[in-house]
């Protein structure tokens, strides 16, 4: 009988997306260099598969992923309000560079 590697998914039940909140968890296991598997269902209602990139980082102890096409779209929302309305970034970022060269 072959021996299992300890990232095998079992069948787990089906998580419910919208439930991340308040509702459904998964108890997984650190296996050797920090490797978890991210249930099936779970990569399923964040929206990811093998080989994509992930975002990951720390709050108070808790460890957050977000799938990086997510964190790209929240980056540029939030830099989205920082803009004055009708300014262009790329003028102004033009006018300073040409201040600093002297044309």
């Amino acid at each position: 009988m072959p021996s299992k590697s300890g990232f095998e998914e079992s069948g787990n039940p089906t998580f419910e997306s919208g439930a991340t909140r308040t509702g459904r968890r998964e108890r997984v296991r650190l296996g050797e260099g920090g490797r978890f598997v991210i249930p099936a269902a779970m990569r399923e209602a964040m929206g990811v598969k093998p080989g994509d990139e992930l975002v990951l980082h720390v709050v108070d102890g808790e460890l957050r992923v977000r799938n990086w096409r997510d964190a790209i779209r929240r980056i540029q929302a939030e830099a989205a309000r920082l803009k004055k309305p009708g300014a262009s970034v790329v003028d102004e970022f033009l006018k300073g560079r040409r201040a600093m060269w002297g044309e």
